[in-house]
């Protein structure tokens, strides 16, 4: 199954921590866009050597992710989606985690 159907799903099943609901669709669909965004963005600034998406382990995504938040490109990018950017990447660290406890 391609990792970010895998996500997807992952996302379905996870809820809120506040509220203990599921994340609605609309926001699921925000935080798959917004790893895309930002993998193909920082991909192609060279601040990740490859996509998220293709990333496994968890020491991997990690460490992407700490480049990426310190890329101005990104600062910018998160900002102007209202910390959305942040979010997806904070979930999908967790996921990551998740398939390699599994």
């Amino acid at each position: 199954m391609e990792r970010r159907e895998e996500f997807k799903r992952w996302l379905q099943n996870e809820r809120h921590n506040k509220s203990e609901k599921h994340i609605p669709e609309r926001i699921i669909d925000s935080y798959l866009k917004s790893i895309h965004k930002v993998s193909d963005a920082m991909y192609e600034l060279g601040v990740i050597s490859k996509r998220l998406y293709s990333m496994k382990s968890v020491e991997e995504v990690q460490a992407a992710v700490n480049q990426i938040r310190k890329d101005r490109t990104y600062l910018t990018m998160n900002t102007e989606s209202g910390n959305m950017h942040h979010k997806a990447l904070n979930h999908y660290i967790n996921f990551t985690e998740a398939k390699a406890n599994q």
